[in-house]
């Protein structure tokens, strides 16, 4: 197929689909930046055939029915590829691992003699249409039994909630909590023990992409001092379906979690915003302390060539994570629950 055929294509298959947020969310600016980045794929031989155009538009429900989620998870997995184009490393999609055949990771990148094995996940998104409905989130599981937690929201909802929804000025006619996720995070890492392997010279990385707004929710699934599943206190903290306790070597192929928040540069029209660039976003590692790789310190300059890799916060993050830790000490407070957001405020403006 020619460029022109492939562009036309998926034009095509587009404009019947009004609801796309390819359609609804981006500035003529990005519409257009997507055409070009169309270009790169084919000219990267990533759409050089009409199955190839198939399984893309497939990937962000373009030709099929439309799904929300599973067009951001196409479109966070294309923000990698183009990123990969553009910096020329040498990667392969959709890459099967040794041992293990009947699965693969979202894409493979070599560099420095290192493979660096990436798979995406992106949450289900709540779109948020009103505005008379007041939104309670509760940031991460903060009792490891259920019950108990149970306890303290149902006081909330009869004690508290009401006084709210009640007021005369009539600001919110309702309200809704948020579901904690973390179970979500759990899923992803288990799902990421099946298809990573342990091979000398590569590292596994488990992409969360998300809105700005989840990046404190997600991030603090991961640390919070309660139940973080990157903590010691994780342990006893949570079952799977049959009742068994889950543990840390349950995911101990999963290096790093790099929590990002591509999503939100899709979900809303972004003035003077190029959603394409991986570098545009917020980005931290998270190692993983648990994994055969870390704890046998095998391999650890590899931690070291990622952060070359792919664009990062990480180094700057922590410092200024500790600083204001340090204050909050001072004041005896906590920062973590609003400190992710202060950061993305102050480095990502656009994006808050």
């Amino acid at each position: 197929m020619t460029e022109n055929e492939v562009i036309n294509k998926i034009y095509g298959y587009l404009k019947n689909q009004n609801e796309h947020i390819i359609m609804e969310n981006m500035t003529n600016e990005s519409v257009s930046l997507f055409w070009e980045n169309i270009s790169v794929l084919y000219k990267a031989g990533v759409l050089q055939n009409n199955k190839a155009v198939k399984r893309f538009c497939d990937k962000l429900r373009i030709r099929t029915g439309y799904d929300r989620d599973q067009c951001l998870q196409g479109l966070s997995e294309m923000v990698f590829w183009l990123y990969a184009i553009k910096n020329s490393y040498t990667y392969e999609m959709d890459k099967k691992l040794k041992n293990q055949e009947n699965t693969d990771v979202d894409i493979q990148l070599l560099k420095y003699g290192y493979k660096f094995n990436i798979e995406i996940k992106t949450p289900k998104q709540v779109k948020e249409d009103d505005d008379k409905v007041l939104g309670v989130n509760i940031p991460f599981r903060s009792f490891k039994n259920k019950d108990t937690q149970k306890t303290y929201i149902d006081k909330l909802e009869k004690e508290v909630f009401p006084q709210i929804i009640n007021k005369p000025d009539g600001m919110y006619t309702g309200y809704n909590i948020s579901k904690i996720n973390d179970n979500k995070v759990i899923e992803y890492l288990r799902s990421c023990q099946t298809k990573f392997n342990y091979e000398a010279n590569s590292i596994n990385v488990l992409v969360i992409s998300v809105s700005s707004q989840q990046m404190q929710d997600y991030w603090g699934y991961i640390y919070n001092p309660f139940t973080g599943i990157f903590t010691e206190d994780f342990k006893n903290s949570f079952y799977d379906k049959s009742g068994k306790d889950v543990k840390h070597n349950d995911f101990d192929a999963v290096d790093v979690i790099y929590l990002t928040n591509i999503v939100e540069g899709h979900i809303r029209k972004i003035e003077g915003f190029d959603p394409w660039k991986l570098e545009n976003y917020c980005g931290i590692f998270c190692i993983n302390p648990f994994s055969v790789r870390t704890k046998d310190k095998k391999d650890i300059e590899v931690y070291e060539k990622l952060l070359n890799i792919l664009p990062n916060d990480t180094i700057l993050f922590e410092k200024e994570h500790d600083q204001a830790n340090q204050r909050g000490k001072e004041m005896n407070i906590s920062v973590d629950p609003i400190f992710m957001q202060e950061y993305i405020s102050e480095h990502y403006p656009k994006l808050i």
